[in-house]
This record gives C-alpha cells, structure tokens and sequence, in this order.
C-alpha cells in the first residue's frame, strides 16, 4: 500500500467542529450495522460545501439525527486504496458515462485498524451496491479468500488491477433517528498517486444514502437552505484527473472547477 497520509495542517482553523458535533446524541457502531441506515444497497446524492458552510449546517441537523461515536470518537480517518488497470478501465468506465460501472479499493478505518476489500457497483438504475469482505492487512487480490470474493462480486479479471490511487479523509457520520437515512461528511481530503499529492482541508465532500423512497429529509432541506446544491463527485475520478495528466478529464472539469474554487473561498476545520 502506498505510504499512509497524514491530515493537511489545521493550525490556523477558526471553526470549532468539536463544539458542534458534541450537541448531537451518539450512536454506536453495532446500532448502525444493526439497523436500516447501514445501505449497502442505496441511492446516494452528493454535496460539496465549504468547511465552514458545513459547520454553520451541524445545528440544523442536530433534533433529527445521531452521530456515530467509536471509542469517544465522533470523527474517524479513512484511507482507501483504488484499484485500476493499466489502461484505467474502471474511470474511463465513469467518465464516458456508462451507466454500470464498478470501483475495486480497499479501505482501511484507522481507529479500529480494520480493513475491507471492495466492489462498488454503480448500477443502471441508478442505485449503488457495495459488497465487501473484512481482510488481514492488505492481502493479494489473487489470495484464497480475495480471490474467491472477487470471482463471485466482480466481472473482471483482477489479476489486471494494481493501486494507482489513495485517498484519505476524516469522516463524520451522521444516521437518521427514525428512518432509513445516513449522512456522510468527509474533511481533509488528500489524494496521492505515490509520487505526487494534493490536500484540500477548507472543502467538505457530503452525501446522503438512502432508500430510493425516501424523496426528502431533514439534511435535504438543510443542506438546500443554505445554498448548498446536489452535484455528481467521485473522489476516485477526481482524485486520478488530478495526478494523471495525461488521461481525459472532459467529464470532470465542473468538478475540478468546483473544487478549486471551494477550497480558495473556505475556512478549515479543527
């Protein structure tokens, strides 16, 4: 695995995050794979906000969701490792818009050393399913166990796939108190290809997953109030037309746009 990322620097944040987040009622990890809101079959709607447009929000969801909360913790580090061939099959799958697609990663959760192998599969009903299988560190896709998960979750032949991408963040979620409903909010963003990286403390990247029933939310309506817009972002296809140059980019220049006027315009996060 490339070497793991530390957060950019924060010591010149003004918001107090700690503060907002230390209104919300805890919810356990067990409670939330226990429940509706852990979607592996999903919609998701995407949102990308300032840092501190984000932390003005937290008050407002405060009465209608509770915040996961693992060992006193109510932000944990997330490192994910992205998968593609030589030639990029999977993001030239998502930049020329084909409506079924797959990521292959592995993602690691620093605060419970745990790690997962990965397929995520966008499908052409606009729905997405994850499947994952709980490894030992990072193990051979070609091992026993990766193997036999790989051979049954995804089409191709992995023995074609190698890193070319980590991104890591901090994550907080948020899970809906009555129904099936769970927000994500990923801070401090870096992207690093092994031997280039960009960080982007002052932007937020949200999402909602849901159930496809649900048409409106507390968060939908918060988010909405505060001009914050719903926009299509994969931080995998971002993250490889940032350090690729050399690869089409046309589908996510918006994004690259967005994002690069977001991250001069916001604060940080402490």
């Amino acid at each position: 695995m490339m070497q793991s990322l530390s957060p950019p620097d924060r010591q010149n944040a003004g918001l107090d995050l700690a503060a907002a987040l230390a209104a919300f009622e805890p919810i356990t990890l067990d409670a939330l794979e226990g429940s509706d809101a852990n979607l592996l079959d999903r919609t998701e709607t995407k949102f990308l906000m300032t840092a501190d447009r984000f932390v003005q929000i937290l008050p407002d969801l405060g009465d209608a969701y509770r915040v996961l909360e693992i060992e006193g913790a109510r932000q944990g580090r997330y490192e994910t490792e992205y998968y593609d061939t030589d030639g990029f099959l999977t993001y030239l799958q998502h930049h020329n818009g084909r409506a079924t697609r797959y990521k292959l990663r592995f993602r690691h959760y620093l605060s419970s050393d745990t790690t997962f192998l990965e397929v995520k599969e966008k499908r052409n009903t606009g729905r997405t399913v994850k499947k994952r299988l709980e490894t030992d560190g990072l193990p051979e896709l070609s091992d026993p166990g990766p193997g036999t998960f790989l051979a049954e979750s995804f089409p191709y032949d992995a023995g074609a796939f190698h890193p070319v991408l980590l991104t890591a963040y901090d994550r907080i979620t948020l899970v809906a108190r009555d129904h099936a409903e769970r927000l994500t909010f990923d801070l401090n963003l870096t992207f690093d290809n092994g031997t280039e990286s960009r960080s982007y403390p002052k932007v937020v990247i949200g999402e909602i997953k849901h159930d496809r029933a649900l048409r409106r939310s507390p968060a939908m309506t918060a988010l909405g109030r505060a001009g914050v817009r719903k926009t299509g972002f994969s931080k995998y296809c971002i993250g490889v037309s940032l350090l690729y140059a050399g690869l089409k980019h046309n589908r996510f220049k918006r994004n690259l746009l967005f994002l690069e006027k977001l991250s001069s315009e916001g604060g940080s996060v402490c």
